[in-house]
Formats: C-alpha cells, structure tokens, sequence
C-alpha cells in the first residue's frame, strides 16, 4: 500500500504538470561557433518585462522554458565561462527549436591572446561547481585531496557533504567504491587529469537512489581543434619526496575526436597513530604506531568520439589504473596487566583497475534524445601481510617465540553496467525517462597461515572466501514544466535489488531481494531577477559497501581487527531541504533528513574479552538538521574570486540502550576558498576551513583547522605554467577522535603526513581552437535562420 500510495501521488503531480494550456515553450541548444561542440552547463535565463521568470543550467547543452504566453514578448539571456554572453531580445514563444552559437572571449593585447578564465567555484542551481584546474594547490597533488577543496566536503572516516556520506561519480557515472578502496583509487588520480568537480546535494530520480550527495568528478579532455597536447612534470617533498609526470594527447577535427594521456606518481609518506582502549574500565591498552608508505601508480586512458550526423554520435573510453603500494607499519601495545608487544607488518597492495563505456546518442523527431551506454569496470586488488609479534613482560624481557602470521587477500571485482535514457517534450512539460541494469560480482579471498614449530599452518578462524552477486534493476520516470514564476520538477525512480552473499569456507549464504520507490520533488520560484527560492524532497536509500558486507578480519595486532557484517541491511532516509539564492553571490539552506535503519560504525569486544573489534551494524533510526550559508563574489574587477562557507550540523541518533550510540550533538563548520589575480601571468590561492568538535554515533571528533596556499605563473606566451604550493601550512591535519560503544571506549590520534611543498611544471603544445578564428561565425548566425522574422 506504501508503494502504491508513492505511485498515485505521482500520477497526480504529473497529471497536475501536464494539464492543457495554450502556452508555449522555447528550446534550444548551446554551441561552439567555432568547433560546433555542444557547451554543457551554460547559465540560462528568460526574462520578461526586466524580471527573471526562469533560469536554469544547460547541463547538456539544451535548455527549455515552457507554459509562455504566445502574446508576449520574451528576452532570453545565455552565458558562459570564456565566451561572450548572448542576448536575444524580443523573443516570441514557439515551437521552433534554437541554436545558440556563443563566440569565445578572446582579447588580442600586444600580440598575445589572452582568455577569460573560470571562477574557480561556481555556483549553480541545483550543483557547486569546482573548476579544479584552475586552482595552484591542487597542482602535483591527487584527486582525493582535490575533491576536498569543494565547500563543505569533509573527509570524517570517508567523504561527507554537509554532514552526510556521499556517492562519487566519474564522468557522471558511479564509481561503485567506498571507504579505502575509494580512498585509494582516488589517491593514485593526478589531480591534472581532472577539469572540475561538481557537487549535487539533491540528485534528481535519473540518479541512483543509493547514497546521498553526489561528487561527480569530469575528467579533462581538450576542445581545441587540430593535433594538441599537455605534458605536466612535478616535484615536491614533505618528510619524505615525491614526484609526477604525464602526458595527454588529444586530436579533434569537425567529425572526430581521438584522445589518450599516461599519468605517473610516485609518493612516500609517513604516518603515525595512538590510540588508547579500555574494556569496561577493566583494563587498558595504549597503542603507538608507525608506519612509512611508499606507493607509485600508473594512469591511462585511450577515447574517442565520433559524429556520424548532425543527430547522432557514439564514442568509447578505456581507463586504467595500475598502482603498488608497500608499507612497513610497526606497532607496540601495552597492556595494563604489565605485559606488553611489539608487532612489525610489511604490508603490500597491488591494485589494478580498467574501467569501459561505450556510448550511443541520437535525436528522435524535433524534441527527443536517445542515450545508450554500456560500461564495464573491473577491481583487482591483492593484498599481502607479514606479521611478526614479539612478547614482553612487565621489566622489558622477552619471552616466549615470536608469533608469525601472514595473509593474502586477493580481491577480483566486476561490474556490468546497461543504460537507456530518453528525453523528450509533449506540449508545455520536458520529460526525462530511463532503465538501467547493474550486475556486480564481488570474489574475495582471505588465507591466513600461523606458524607452528617452523611450518607454516593454515589459521581456520581467520581465513574465508566470500563471494558476493548484487544485481539492481532501475526504471525512473520524471517531468518539469513552468508556470508563471514558478518551475516544478516531479520524479519517481523503481528499484529492485537481487543480492546474495556466500561464505564458501563457512558455507553460509545471506539472500536479500526488496523493491523500493524513489519519488523526488522540486519547487522553485523566481521572486525577482536576483532572487530565488527552492523547495526539494527526496527519498534515498544507503547500501552497504561490498567491503562492509564482507566478513572478512582485517588485522591490525592481536587487541584490534576490524570484520565484516554479512547482515547489515539498507538504509532509507527522507530529505526535505528548503533554498534560497540572491544575484548568484548568497546561497543559503536548511535541510532535515530522517534515516531509518541507519548503518553506524560500531566497536565491541571480541568473545574472550581482550580484542576490540571495529563492524558495522544497524541502529534504529538518525536525524540531522543542517544549516549553511555560502558566499561567492568575484571583486576587483574579477581580480579576487571568494567563497566562504558557513554551516551547522545537528545530528541525534537513536540506538538501543546497550549500545552507548544514541546521542545529539551539535557541530559548525567555517570554509573559505580565495582565487587572486596577480597580473596577466601571476594567480596566488589561499585556502582554509575549521571544524568545531562534532558526535557522530559511535565518534567524538575533535576540531580541526587547515590551510593551504599557492602561486602559478605563465610562462612562454602562456604556453606553460609554473606552480608551486604548500598544503597544510600549519601541521594541524591531524584527526582525533574518541569512540564509544557496546563498553568499548577508545581515544585515538591519527598524525599522517599532510605538509607538502609541490612544485609544478606544464606546457601546452599544438593547434589551438584560436587559429580557427578567420571562419568564426556570430552567436547569431543560426538564430537567424531559424527565427522567421
């Protein structure tokens, strides 16, 4: 009855969406007039009367302004980063579809071109955008330090956005990795290979319902016509150095387009950890650990795009990754029973990854888009441990044989992916309509050996293989019109889950099939040419990782592992979050979300009382209530661009008794971003954000404070770009946190190396889209012929 009262709901919305009028819509595309490619995310707005009846982004290159009123006369207004705003004046609603062709901004200046340049934060209606390639610091360093330059994003035990865990995207696709495993996939990213990173805190129903904001990551890839490329090289050091280099070529021409890069990095850092335990203050453990990491990773990608027509085209990417990382981790414990340890792990991972899309876009009829694509990602890790424990009592003497154990993981990942997208228009509403079919395969093993008398002997309790199939099946449905001041968005999403997990050395098998409904609504209204509000209610779902379904140990010493849960289930929330934005410089929010059977990282004893065990597990149910306050503004003719954040977080969990989780607890966050002109070559960034302490289930976090800065130059008339950076200025990267739960308390430092100092190096070479300039057409030229008048 829930699902079928979902669905009613909806029939009603879009049968309210699609009632008959006499009105009429203005639609069209947005486009080099130089190259002809489509321009994506081009700000766009209607005007009537010198009031902003609409605006939206163009996040495909097309825009639609429906239910206008034939009898008036409209003004439509486009702009674009790097190119000359377009304005259209005394526009008539009709069905006839537009081409917008937008100039770039080029101004000649004794003998040299200069370009405009992208703000380096941007915000949007429904997404901020973080133009990553402009930013000195993000320079020589990877992705994962790159996305969390976005306001808002904190990496707390993984990425969250405003309080919440996020789902990352890659070229608008999942990247379907969580925790470390996304950790170390985005570590081993250049962070020159990415053009911008997009935030969305409320994903519409084209998006998967699992997780809740979105960071989609865009890989760069030249627009320049002719044969071009990048080569970057980089240097920097910390305690320890490290260094990078690459290549990227690209070759575009009116019909095709072929490019491919190679990436390299090679880092060695240290880290240091304590951590402190008691077992219901019975007794303590305190744990010193170090460790020296030294990893180096390869990059590669090989794509091309070709347009068969002026109404089809189809394409492919092939990415892979490729990366070795070897850690030597010494720890020591000391017991409060006057005993204590020692344990040295030589620790190595090797991860490979390839990742394919194939796609397929077409135009059907004046007003429908058809989009295939098929995709295949696979995810090979192996990873092996050495451990070596040697005793001590309570003088320092040895005693007894040094405990040797060792492990190998070998993890082999696959993902098939099958998607169809259509969008279309019927009288006054856009509609947007799609299935998809996601088939994962998860195979890890876990053998552990312990050594007797000198032999070597497999360790039952500790070795496993888990296999693991999740088959999800999606259809989503969603229609947007405009009505006066008003523009409404109404989406339902379906989807069915097929899961089973099986242990083949326990030989347990976990089933889990369920189907769930998704709806989603959007309401915006345009009180005046600066100033919007916005209304959006979303239901998402939280599915576990494949790391945390695993049942696997993770070992760390003889006192602390952490093990999988095989039982966990989803989590559903609602999200209601109300908007307002004034000239496109203030954004503010409120949001409440309400999550059942939500997933809380836990600690608990091991069965005989000495070991804590890090899991996961469901609690009853969480609310957070948060609050944030943005502003952007370029000054000084354009010379400064600052973004400053301001946020607060309420968050409440409600737990059994048993399990010390239910708690309320407010938090606030300050951010600040600053972008600096220094002349026609020089650009300086400064960048800082605090954390107030924060309780967060099981976690008492403590504050934290960071700043960043760095310079570039161009160089060799703005061929090549000189950088160099400091990241963590201060040393205070530090994270400590105490965790308490199920009688489990512990307080734990973690002091990775986060000071760098990096320095940069990149030269442009080839055909620039510049020397097309003699055949430049006007943003007008095809407005013309197909105006009538």
């Amino acid at each position: 009855m829930k699902h079928f009262s979902k669905l009613s709901l909806l029939i009603a919305m879009i049968a309210f969406l699609n009632q008959s009028s006499i009105a009429q819509s203005v639609k069209g595309m947005v486009i080099d007039s130089l190259s002809r490619q489509v321009l994506v995310n081009a700000s766009v707005s209607l005007s009537k009367n010198g009031a902003i009846l609409h605006s939206l982004n163009a996040t495909k290159g097309e825009f639609e302004f429906s239910g206008l009123d034939t009898a008036s006369v409209y003004r439509l207004n486009i702009q674009y980063t790097g190119y000359h705003s377009f304005v259209l004046d005394s526009l008539k609603a009709d069905q006839s579809s537009l081409v917008i062709s937008l100039v770039p901004d080029q101004k000649e200046i004794t003998g040299v071109t200069v370009t405009a340049s992208k703000p380096f934060i941007v915000q949007k209606n429904d997404r901020i955008v973080v133009n990553i390639a402009q930013s000195p610091i993000a320079a020589g360093g990877n992705v994962y330090e790159a996305v969390k330059k976005a306001p808002g994003v904190v990496d707390i035990q993984g990425l969250q956005f405003r309080g919440k865990n996020v789902t990352v995207y890659i070229n608008d696709k999942p990247s379907r990795l969580g925790g470390e495993e996304l950790k170390t996939y985005l570590s081993s990213m250049p962070a020159n290979t990415v053009e911008r990173i997009e935030v969305i805190p409320n994903p519409s129903a084209k998006y998967e319902a699992s997780g809740g904001p979105v960071i989609n990551i865009i890989l760069a890839k030249s627009k320049d016509l002719g044969t071009n490329g990048v080569l970057t090289t980089g240097a920097g050091a910390g305690k320890y150095g490290r260094y990078n280099g690459g290549i990227s070529l690209n070759h575009r021409n009116a019909g095709m387009n072929v490019y491919g890069s190679y990436d390299y990095q090679q880092v060695k850092v240290s880290n240091k950890k304590r951590a402190d335990r008691s077992f219901n203050n019975l007794y303590t453990i305190h744990d010193e650990q170090g460790s020296i990491e030294s990893s180096g990773s390869h990059t590669a990608k090989l794509g091309m795009d070709y347009t068969i027509n002026s109404r089809s085209s189809f394409g492919g990417l092939v990415r892979g990754l490729f990366s070795d990382k070897d850690r030597d981790i010494n720890n020591s414990s000391l017991v409060s029973t006057d005993s204590s340890s020692f344990v040295s792990n030589d620790n190595r991972i090797d991860l490979s990854t390839i990742s394919a899309n194939l796609y397929y876009r077409t135009r059907l009829g004046k007003t429908g888009d058809l989009s295939l694509n098929a995709d295949y990602f696979t995810y090979n890790k192996d990873y092996s441990d050495y451990f070596t424990t040697h005793y001590y009592d309570k003088n320092g003497g040895e005693y007894g044989s040094p405990y040797l154990l060792r492990s190998n993981a070998p993890a082999n990942n696959r993902i098939k992916s099958f998607s169809a997208d259509y969008t279309f228009s019927a009288g006054n509403i856009s509609y947007e309509a799609g299935l998809k079919a996601v088939l994962t395969r998860t195979d890890n093993s876990s053998v552990w050996e312990k050594n007797e008398n000198g032999a070597w002997e497999n360790d039952e309790l500790k070795s496993n293989r888990f296999v693991y199939n999740e088959n999800i099946y999606a259809a989503y449905l969603s229609a947007s019109r405009s009505i006066s001041k008003f523009d409404l968005q109404a989406g339902l999403r379906m989807e069915y889950t097929d899961a089973k997990g099986y242990s083949m050395t326990l030989k347990q098998e976990n089933k889990n099939n369920y189907a769930s409904l998704f709806p989603s609504l959007t309401v915006s209204y345009n009180l005046s040419e600066k100033q919007q509000y916005s209304f959006s209610y979303r239901r998402r779902i939280e599915r576990f990782g494949f790391d945390i379904v695993n049942p696997f140990i993770v070992y760390q010493n003889q006192y602390a592992y952490y093990q999988g849960n095989p039982d966990i289930k989803p989590s559903y929330s609602h999200n209601f979050e109300l908007g307002w934005t004034y000239g496109n410089e203030w954004m503010a929010s409120a949001e409440y979300g309400h999550f059942t059977d939500a997933p809380a990282e836990v600690y608990k004893k091991s069965d005989d009382g000495t070991a804590m065990i890090n899991t996961y597990e469901n609690i009853a149910s969480a609310d957070q209530v948060m609050l944030n306050l943005t502003y952007t503004k370029r000054l000084f003719k354009g010379k400064l661009t600052t973004s400053n954040s301001l946020g607060g977080l309420y968050a409440k969990y409600n737990a059994p008794e048993n399990t010390g989780l239910s708690n309320a607890a407010t938090s606030a966050f300050i951010s600040s971003s600053n972008m600096l002109s220094l002349g026609a070559a020089w650009k300086a960034e400064l960048s800082a954000y605090y954390y107030s302490p924060m309780r967060i289930g099981a976690y008492d976090i403590r504050s934290q404070v960071l700043a960043s800065a760095g310079f570039s130059r161009t160089l060799l008339n703005k061929k090549a770009t000189l950088g160099l950076s400091v990241s963590d200025i201060f040393n205070s990267g530090k994270m400590r946190y105490g965790v308490s739960s199920y009688g489990v308390k512990a307080f734990n430092k973690n002091m990775p190396e986060t000071r760098f100092v990096k320095m940069t190096f990149t030269y442009r070479f080839g055909n620039k889209n510049v020397k097309a300039a003699k055949n430049r057409r006007t943003g007008i030229d095809d407005v013309k012929n197909r105006m009538g008048n």
